[in-house]
């Protein structure tokens, strides 16, 4: 897959980013977030009508990679759920447009997990974790409107399909 082409200044953000993967974990996550929060806070700078946008489901579009990460908008169409799942990767993600549902689950098994919170997160907002696990989770557009968000995950897109590590069946509890 070929990443979308950005100005020059991402671009550059975005090579940074990657050198700072080479940092210890938390300046690695500081940078994702702080590279986050610049891209959120411009908008326009992700040409929406480039990216992939599926009448069902989430379109993933990668905006950059290279060894060490990759980033991608993801777009969500109303109705668009992930499975419950962690990373083998770090995780970060901001929210550029419209509302996702983010709901945390604790596994209970190697297959089933409970959901243990739940939160709507709105534009601005950025998580960053390490795969220092369990760190299970599921998003949600279950809003009316399509929503766009930004992931960087610290895996070669080349190497893996996804960030996902495992998925997990929903137990009751």
């Amino acid at each position: 897959m070929t990443p979308l082409s950005h100005p020059a200044d991402i671009e550059a953000m975005m090579a940074d980013l990657a050198l700072s993967a080479a940092r210890s974990p938390d300046a690695y996550l500081a940078a994702a977030r702080t590279t986050l929060t610049q891209i959120l806070a411009r908008p326009g700078v992700v040409d929406r009508t480039r990216l992939a946008a599926p009448p069902e489901g989430l379109g993933r579009n990668l905006l950059f990679g290279t060894r060490a990460i990759s980033v991608w908008a993801i777009v969500w169409s109303p109705g668009a759920i992930t499975p419950v799942h962690d990373h083998h990767c770090s995780c970060c993600f901001g929210l550029l447009s419209g509302s996702l549902r983010e709901t945390w689950y604790r596994p209970i098994s190697d297959t089933h997990a409970v959901a243990t919170r739940d939160a709507v997160r709105e534009p601005g907002y950025v998580a960053c974790m390490m795969p220092s696990g369990p760190n299970l989770h599921r998003i949600a557009n279950d809003g009316p409107a399509t929503a766009i968000s930004i992931h960087v995950y610290g895996y070669d897109h080349r190497e893996q399909a996804s960030s996902v590590h495992r998925t997990y069946e929903v137990a009751a509890g």
